[in-house]
């Protein structure tokens, strides 16, 4: 397969939802011209692309790496075909509303006092919604699951650019890497989570503080996940300045938390290529219109929630910081000083791994998971560029391949609660025991105990129905008053 076609793929699935959502979330009058610039920059990328003439290397393997990612989706919980965790609960409510109302989502829209709309980051749902309103539910999750499958084969295939090895050993490592949560749960975690049985959430060991797996990112949060990843693993294969601008800008619309993460990523490339003398000089100033278009748009729409202009900072105690930074990734970034101390992205993901923690950005941990991606993403390529390097040191690449053995632990036990919990809803269960989501109004949801044992006896979490009744905390990430917003009252198609 030639890299062209990969590239050209990789663009038309970022910018589809977007253009998608200009239809359906702004005014006709100002949708049209706004696309138009979207899709003259996808047909100038797209052209572009035709000079790439490098290739990518398919094997025997290949089918055996797809079928992986199609095994890890499917555990995932992503379709509904197998046991999904709490935060599915709001996702499937996202995708059941898309569905059944109209667009933009309006829930109440009385002459005076609130205007309560679905505002979220949607970008990743339409397809598979736009499917739903056409042929139903079911129809809709099964483009969902395809779409995820999708997006993380490109994100291997785009990886495996970088690391230049078989595209088995990419996937592998990008299922398997993680922080040692394993050893956070065993010395420093509370009551939960614990090592037995092998199926708990590891990753809360510190409270407050988590960097999620890849792993944990599909089964939790596909949504801001796999976009981010794609977005971010496009600029670290050498975008040039406007085609990483509009990557960015992609990626905040799908996901504005991890693309903050990524934002030094981007400046590092630009300081890179700018020539100082001529900083102007072969600047594509149609992608970054395009790019600035889809920041626009994004942030006026994400800005009509007040829920996500919380802010501010946390303060941590120096030792479970300490304690933090060096299992989540803080041993391995220290690891490759010797080898990539000169490489400003070596520095800069050290530096995020630091400073994220203290940051606050909306409710609960979300910045800290989100935000985290990037760097998590690149100390993993760094990672793998040692180990797949015939010249590494034995010492090092042994240290480090243990490191990486304790690390799986926490994508496994994610990987065994869901094999768990399907395999009993298929083959233990029979259809009397077998619960199904009720269709009663919810007005709110109990926080989750430990997600093992959430919903027994039942597959989906699908208990949220609707947000148009919603009232708890949480829901207010989903649902906001946009009456005096600038979005509202100028964009929308009301």
């Amino acid at each position: 397969m030639q890299t062209r076609w990969l590239t050209r793929i990789t663009w038309l699935y970022l910018t589809l939802p977007f253009i998608i959502f200009c239809m359906g979330w702004l005014r006709l009058t100002i949708a049209l011209p706004l696309v138009a610039v979207i899709l003259w920059a996808l047909w100038q990328l797209l052209k572009q692309a035709s000079a790439d003439q490098s290739s990518i290397r398919f094997s025997r393997s290949t089918f055996y790496v797809l079928l992986a990612a199609g095994i890890w989706v499917f555990l995932s919980g992503v379709g509904g075909y197998a046991f999904q965790n709490w935060d599915h609960h709001w996702r499937n409510a996202v995708l059941h509303d898309l569905i059944s109302y109209d667009w933009p989502v309006v829930y109440s829209a009385p002459d005076k006092g609130p205007i309560n709309v679905l505002v979220y980051y949607l970008g990743y749902w339409l397809p598979a919604a736009l499917a739903g309103k056409l042929l139903g539910w079911k129809f809709a999750n099964f483009i969902l699951f395809l779409w995820t499958w999708l997006g993380v084969v490109l994100t291997v295939l785009h990886l495996n650019l970088k690391q230049k090895t078989s595209l088995f050993k990419t996937i592998l490592l990008f299922i398997f890497f993680s922080g040692m949560d394993v050893l956070g749960t065993l010395f420093f975690a509370q009551d939960y989570p614990t090592l037995w049985p092998p199926i708990a959430h590891l990753e809360i060991w510190s409270g407050s503080l988590q960097y999620s797996s890849f792993t944990t990112q599909l089964f939790w949060v596909f949504n801001q996940a796999v976009p981010a990843w794609l977005c971010i693993a496009l600029i670290m294969n050498g975008l040039k300045r406007g085609e990483s601008a509009l990557a960015w800008a992609l990626c905040f619309f799908f996901a504005p938390l991890a693309s903050i993460g990524l934002i030094p990523y981007v400046l590092v490339e630009w300081i890179r290529q700018t020539d100082i003398k001529s900083p102007l000089k072969n600047l594509r100033f149609d992608l970054l219109l395009a790019g600035g278009v889809v920041v626009l748009i994004s942030y006026l729409f994400f800005s009509s929630n007040p829920a996500a202009q919380e802010r501010g900072f946390q303060s941590i105690a120096p030792k479970d910081f300490l304690v933090f930074f060096l299992l989540e990734g803080g041993i391995l970034w220290l690891l490759l000083a010797p080898r990539l101390w000169r490489d400003p992205l070596w520095a800069v993901t050290g530096l995020l791994l630091c400073c994220i923690p203290f940051i606050q950005f909306g409710s609960g941990r979300d910045f800290v998971m989100r935000a985290s991606i990037a760097p998590l993403l690149y100390l993993m390529i760094m990672v793998g560029e040692t180990i797949f390097q015939k010249t590494s040191n034995r010492i090092l690449l042994f240290t480090i391949y243990f490191l990486l053995l304790l690390g799986s632990f926490t994508p496994l036990y994610e990987i065994n609660r869901s094999a768990y919990r399907t395999f009993e809803y298929y083959f233990l269960l029979d259809d009397s025991q077998r619960a199904q989501p009720t269709f009663e109004v919810t007005t709110h949801l109990e926080q989750p105990g430990a997600p093992e044992s959430e919903h027994p006896n039942m597959l989906v979490a699908d208990e949220i129905q609707t947000f148009k009744f919603m009232n708890d905390k949480l829901s207010k990430n989903f649902i906001a008053n946009v009456r005096q917003s600038l979005y509202y009252r100028y964009l929308s198609p009301h």
